[in-house]
């Protein structure tokens, strides 16, 4: 084992590097593997914040390590050695128990109330089942909330939570190995397509996927779903560089069944199917994903009207983390100094809501009209809906949460290297690792330091490049 080790770590010097930097990364994960093997729960407060700092600024600046050592290093010497590592980081993460959100308990919960209980999760709560306290499946997760997440996504929990039996450890496992084998698949669209696309290195773009810390610790080590709706983004984006359009717009419906944000991306899909393969296959694409919407349905529509459709709003639309919410943070800091403003929270707080929907609206409707009026190829289409994406839930949304990124990500990555959008997400892919400090709770500090700072470098450095054009 150790001459295999030994013969991996030789080479060129910048591959040496690279898997120096790898063996580092994994002893970080290994570290965070073994403080929480006993759970969160084991540890005081200041310990987690202690330990979470280490681990956070550890892996960034391992991540910005690689990520110079691959610039350097050929295609061919790095390909391996990113691959191999990304393996070994997605398995210690698969192990790490969630230690930071425990939404993957909510899903076992939304599986577990179907198998075992035969509820409608968009109809009844956890917290409706008579002492649910006492089973062992069900954890203390949203249990007063409906299932907040799409058809395809609570057949997924059903399924699972059939084939895990009532053993919950398992169940965590089997919704895990689904985010590792999306992770995987994910990695290689992303890949794959930088290379149809004609990126200069996409292995950087591979890169900047697998090895990203808060892809592992958000999505493999905490379990969120994010990166399902993510890959098949990604997939639809794929399909589009292939030719293959007629299943542009089932995936993305398959996308939206995840997870509800990716539904803004159908309309500018459809009109690149039309524009690009004619109308049989755009009405042939939206029949397909009638029929996956119809088909997923299934199981829960026939009692439609009993869904409680204003939690499930209420639950989309509440303020935490996001613009909205450092807005009107600021204005209640004011309020206390200025008492007679409090009056008129309500009334500011509606004011904030209505702008930053309204201006989704028109942002949306100005990035369809771009694509009605002008030539619309596959680039276009993923430059338009990288943007929706990103101003729909780095903007306007007024919930947002890091592990977002997971459906944001990869579109951003399959842009041009030199793309301004996609360095500020992936420089934003970094800065919300700083989520899983106490920075997740400092509602001004938050949106400020994890959002608007790195808006802002971008910004800087555009602007620095144009003015080296120019001149």
């Amino acid at each position: 084992m150790l001459s295999k080790l030994q013969s991996f770590l030789s080479g060129s010097e910048a591959s040496a590097k690279l898997s120096k930097t790898g063996l580092l990364t994994a002893c970080v994960y290994l570290l965070t593997l073994l403080f929480y093997i006993k759970g969160p729960l084991s540890h005081g407060r200041t310990a987690k914040e202690l330990f979470a700092w280490f681990f956070v600024l550890s892996l960034l600046y391992l991540f910005w390590q690689g990520y110079s050592v691959v610039k350097q290093a050929t295609d061919a010497e790095a390909l391996r050695t990113i691959v191999v590592f990304a393996c070994v980081f997605s398995l210690i993460a698969f192990f790490i128990f969630p230690f930071h959100s425990t939404d993957v308990f909510g899903y076992i919960n939304r599986g577990w109330q179907q198998v075992h209980y035969g509820q409608n999760p968009y109809i009844y709560r956890v917290g409706d089942i008579p002492q649910w306290q006492q089973d062992q499946m069900l954890w203390d997760h949203w249990i007063y909330n409906p299932n907040p997440y799409g058809f395809l996504f609570s057949l997924l929990c059903r399924l699972l939570a059939l084939i895990g039996s009532g053993h919950w450890w398992l169940t965590l496992l089997l919704f895990k190995s689904v985010n590792v084998l999306a992770y995987g698949f994910t990695g290689w669209l992303v890949y794959a397509g930088a290379k149809r696309l004609g990126q200069s290195r996409p292995v950087m773009t591979l890169y900047l996927f697998l090895w990203n810390p808060l892809i592992l610790m958000h999505h493999i080590a905490n379990g969120h779903n994010d990166i399902l709706a993510g890959c098949m983004v990604a997939l639809s984006m794929y399909l589009a560089i292939t030719g293959a359009g007629v299943w542009i717009i089932p995936v993305l419906v398959a996308a939206t069944l995840l997870k509800y944000g990716p539904a803004l991306l159908l309309l500018p899909a459809f009109i690149y199917v039309w524009k690009n393969h004619g109308w049989k296959i755009a009405f042939t694409g939206c029949l397909l994903g009638a029929l996956i919407l119809v088909l997923s349905s299934i199981p829960y529509i026939a009692d439609w009207r009993q869904f409680r459709l204003t939690d499930i709003q209420d639950n989309a639309t509440l303020i935490d983390n996001s613009l909205h919410s450092f807005l009107i943070h600021i204005y209640e800091n004011i309020a206390r100094l200025i008492p007679p403003l409090n009056a008129f929270h309500g009334m500011v707080d509606t004011a904030i809501k209505a702008a930053l929907r309204l201006g989704l609206i028109i942002f949306f409707v100005v990035q369809v009209w771009s694509m009605l009026r002008k030539k619309c190829s596959a680039k276009v289409l993923m430059e338009k809906s990288a943007l929706i994406m990103f101003v729909l839930i780095c903007v306007a949304s007024s919930k947002f949460n890091a592990w977002y990124l997971g459906m944001m990500l990869p579109l951003a990555l399959l842009l041009e290297e030199r793309n301004w959008l996609r360095r500020l997400v992936v420089l934003i892919s970094c800065s919300e690792l700083l989520s899983l400090t106490f920075f997740k709770q400092a509602y001004i500090l938050n949106y400020f330091a994890m959002l608007l700072l790195p808006t802002w470098i971008i910004y800087r450095q555009v602007r620095r490049e144009r003015a080296r054009v120019e001149s």
